[in-house]
């Protein structure tokens, strides 16, 4: 088994680490792939490509198995996470691949690229948060529910109120690792460190 987490990471937090060390924790992965989104990624304020992978090796250091990818940043033009997911099978045929979703990202996850092909071929651990009826949403939803069995639906996370949003918004420090704040700091990213 291979599990592949992907984000903005726009800082990594402690709540992406702490769920990183559960799922690591509970299914032993071959190997755990942080999967930043690349500098094409169009929302403002997002930190520059190498200092997200520099930040997420901080976190990968300390977790067994587990790796920071740049792939999705070398892909250009972008075309879509099943091209990472393609990627990663052909370089280990014989391992299932596990797409890592918050359950927010479940209610447009039909609007991906090639969605359906994904569907078929590779499954995903859905980190259920904000209340959302997860079993409900996949149930109703027209592409969804013919996948149901391609879902793992993680109801016993770490309950960890945490977000970059929260970050990156004000002067609270403590959501993020002490090495990683250092890092920004001396970075000067998100507003920290500069005079």
């Amino acid at each position: 088994m291979i599990i592949l987490y992907g984000g903005s990471f726009n800082p990594p937090t402690i709540a992406h680490f702490e769920i990183a060390k559960y799922l690591i924790s509970k299914y032993k992965p071959l190997k755990f792939v942080f999967v930043p989104v690349g500098s094409y990624y169009n929302k403002p304020n997002v930190a520059n490509f190498n200092d997200r992978k520099n930040m997420l090796e901080i976190i990968a250091k300390k977790l067994d198995h587990s790796i920071v990818t740049d792939f999705e940043d070398t892909m250009r033009p972008f075309k879509g996470t099943i091209s990472t997911l393609d990627y990663y099978k052909s370089q280990n045929p014989s391992q299932e691949l596990y797409f890592v979703l918050g359950a927010d990202n479940l209610m447009t996850l039909d609007q991906w690229i090639r969605i359906e092909e994904m569907l078929k071929k590779y499954y995903f651990i859905i980190l259920n948060r904000n209340q959302i009826d997860v079993k409900n949403l996949i149930h109703t939803n027209y592409l969804l529910k013919n996948y149901q069995n391609k879902f793992i639906i993680e109801e016993n996370l770490p309950n960890i109120n945490i977000s970059a949003t929260m970050y990156r918004n004000s002067i609270c420090d403590d959501v993020v690792l002490k090495e990683i704040n250092d890092y920004i700091y001396s970075h000067k990213l998100f507003n920290r460190g500069v005079l």
